[in-house]
């Protein structure tokens, strides 16, 4: 009878005790889950999830997870080298391009320059030159923004002068903005150095000016400063009409604000965009009062 009772007493706490036990390692595998999955966000973390039991529920999601982990590292390879194709097939497309569009460029200058044309077909060879430009212009700008999007080049960090080439650049926009009666208003720090590649910040900047010559109304201006550790530049022009700028899509590719009165590609503004991400750099676009900025925070 003694024995009936401490068997009694005794199976429901041993039940207790493994019930409590599978509930713990539960917990221990789901904990171990996480830390694994959390892992994996890492695209150079390859190693597989496992278990720390063998509960058949367990196990077979473990290989559930791994297979289905297997797969998306395969596509993302396959992704990254097609990608790699594609840019290689744009660059050499670009580069074929770009060749006859000079030389055919250097035949119709050598044609206006003979001076036999009569003023109706100079007119012509006028409009023909502009739009070979044009395409020159675009086929350039889709063969730099294919290396900027494939990282085609190794970045040459050294130590650069943002003040000094700064300068420098605004310096350069002096035709057009005389031209067009522009006020200015500049307000550039002297003695701010960092360390960058020279070629991608040239071409941030190169970017920045030439979309200003393009939308600037009747005012245009720089600045940049230094506060504490962060450097600001920032550059800003007035628009003509800013109802038709959208600024949520100014960083899209082929983005334009207004096709029908100005030229170019729209991709300006995203070269720069890829460019400053690329440096490890911020940038975003503001409108207000009829003023439209762009602000790297560096």
């Amino acid at each position: 009878m003694e024995f009936l009772l401490i068997t009694a007493c005794v199976c429901p706490l041993v039940v207790l005790c493994v019930l409590l036990w599978k509930y713990l390692s539960l917990k221990k595998n789901i904990r171990h889950f996480s830390q694994e999955l959390e892992k994996l966000k890492d695209s150079d973390y390859r190693q597989p999830v496992k278990v720390t039991d063998f509960d058949k529920d367990l196990v077979e999601l473990a290989v559930k997870v791994n297979e289905h982990t297997d797969i998306q590292w395969q596509l993302g390879v396959e992704y990254e080298e097609r990608k790699k194709q594609l840019g290689t097939v744009i660059s050499g497309i670009s580069h074929d391009f770009r060749t006859p569009l000079t030389a055919s460029l250097g035949y119709l200058q050598m044609i206006e320059k003979s001076g036999e044309l009569s003023d109706k077909n100079a007119e012509y060879l006028g409009i023909v030159m502009q739009k070979n430009r044009y395409l020159k212009e675009l086929s350039d700008e889709f063969f730099e923004l294919t290396k900027i999007e494939n990282s085609g080049e190794e970045l040459n960090i050294e130590e650069i002068s943002l003040s000094n080439v700064l300068t420098e650049t605004v310096l350069e926009q002096h035709s057009w903005i005389a031209e067009r009666n522009i006020s200015t208003d500049y307000e550039i720090a002297d003695g701010i150095v960092l360390k960058s590649d020279l070629h991608c910040l040239t071409r941030i900047l190169n970017n920045l000016m030439s979309n200003a010559q393009k939308y600037t109304a009747d005012s245009f201006g720089v600045t940049l400063k230094q506060d504490g550790g962060r450097v600001m530049l920032c550059v800003f022009n007035t628009l003509a009409d800013s109802t038709s700028l959208n600024i949520d899509r100014v960083f899209d590719p082929f983005y334009q604000m207004d096709v029908r009165t100005t030229s170019g590609s729209g991709l300006g503004l995203y070269a720069v965009k890829l460019l400053c991400e690329r440096l490890g750099w911020t940038v975003e676009a503001k409108l207000k009062d009829n003023v439209f900025s762009v602000t790297i925070l560096i």
